[in-house]
């Protein structure tokens, strides 16, 4: 059963265009966290820091990605800070909003200086395997996707 509350943000993801018009609902969800795609068991380990290591070298709009995150990079390496993880329906999850957050506003938002990942995230990439970006609770995207979903149905 959908909510109210629900019913109304699928009429409204039908009309919006872009992310910047959704912020008033996903507060910008996407800019403050990053999941780790790492065992919550990793946590236990008595450090400050946890650091992984990607599985291929970082090119310079990754390193700011997480540079703009406070994540430190390092030889190729990424150091998170566990006292900004947490463990969440068994999903590791990094908090810290990216610098170049003016509110809920991307700073530098539709520039060649916002980061490939950023800027990767679209409908059309949502739910791909390649994808590195994931959906948080109030993404537009989440809306959008069953619209496309529905649609689909329909036609079929």
């Amino acid at each position: 059963m959908i909510s109210e509350e629900d019913k109304v943000r699928y009429l409204e993801a039908q009309s919006c265009k872009d992310c910047m018009g959704w912020h008033k609902h996903c507060k910008a969800e996407c800019c403050k966290i990053i999941f780790l795609n790492i065992d919550p068991k990793i946590l236990e380990k008595d450090s400050r820091t946890i650091t992984i290591s990607p599985s291929k070298p970082l090119k310079v709009g990754e390193r700011k990605y997480y540079e703009w995150r406070d994540v430190e990079v390092l030889r190729g390496m990424l150091r998170f800070r566990k006292d900004r993880i947490k463990v969440i329906n068994n999903r590791v999850i990094y908090f810290h909003p990216c610098r170049m957050l003016d509110g809920f506003l991307c700073k530098v938002h539709g520039t060649d200086s916002k980061p490939d990942i950023c800027k990767e995230f679209t409908l059309e990439t949502v739910g791909d395997e390649k994808s590195r970006a994931e959906l948080t609770d109030n993404c537009l995207f989440r809306y959008k996707c069953k619209e496309v979903e529905d649609a689909k149905k329909e036609t079929d």
